[in-house]
């Protein structure tokens, strides 16, 4: 029996779609952002938008290459608006870059919702005693605001965002993140996911079982799931994984 349960989130628990390169989207932001004084063309918005988050994402690998070190960073997306709206030669607080961060997520969401049984299977957990936990490739910009609208924190004991943490899935650093801030044991966690590198194979490099559900934001499958992973076609499967204490299967 597991004592934690550890989920992904998009794609997981929450069944999302995003289209952060649709016309509509930097059509409606360029007059949002005008009213502070930044201005931008559509088209000229979407291309530095996208450039800034391919520039962030190459420094990053850059500076962990030039430690000697290996893994995934993650940028924080409200350094991306911030360097947006700076080359206006314009400066946004804290809370404006939330709100402009905000808006873009509510723009280029189509689709937010909880996949079915997705809810139930937290309600049970938690009438179970067991403790519940968030890991996930998120930005918290996006995230927290979302969490909120879909009934979802007080389901979790603890919760980690890659942007918080400055790495992301498959990274063993993120997982072993986890378990030092929330004093959890590999072996007593059962992680779930629907990306077979990320969540599952990410999981077995700390030690930890896994279940892996393919939804339709899954990526194609890059190899085997590991040896104690265990492949389930609805979340609420989770639980007959619990109960049948895969721990204890031999590697």
């Amino acid at each position: 029996m597991y004592r934690n349960y550890i989920f992904d989130l998009y794609g997981t628990l929450v069944d999302i779609h995003t289209d952060e390169y649709k016309d509509e989207l930097w059509q409606a932001l360029c007059p949002l952002l005008a009213e502070d004084g930044v201005s931008y063309q559509p088209e000229e918005l979407r291309r530095a938008y996208h450039d800034e988050v391919r520039r962030q994402e190459a420094l990053l690998r850059k500076a962990l290459k030039d430690a000697g070190r290996t893994g995934e960073p993650e940028l924080e997306i409200g350094d991306v608006f911030r360097r947006l709206v700076s080359a206006k030669g314009v400066c946004l607080d804290g809370q404006e870059i939330a709100a402009l961060a905000r808006t873009f997520r509510i723009l280029s969401t189509e689709k937010l919702r909880l996949f079915d049984g997705a809810e139930a299977l937290l309600r049970r957990l938690k009438a179970d005693g067991k403790d519940v936990y968030l890991l996930s490739n998120a930005q918290r910009l996006f995230t927290g605001p979302e969490l909120s609208s879909l009934g979802l924190n007080g389901y979790f004991d603890g919760i980690l965002l890659s942007s918080d943490a400055g790495v992301k899935k498959p990274d063993p650093r993120f997982y072993q993140m986890l378990l030092r801030q929330y004093r959890l044991r590999a072996e007593d966690c059962l992680m779930t996911g629907n990306d077979d590198l990320a969540d599952c194979h990410g999981a077995a490099a700390v030690g930890m079982d896994s279940c892996y559900i393919c939804t339709e934001q899954s990526p194609v499958r890059q190899r085997l799931l590991p040896p104690r992973c265990r492949e389930i076609h609805h979340i609420l499967e989770v639980l007959t994984v619990g109960e049948a204490a895969l721990a204890k299967l031999p590697d």
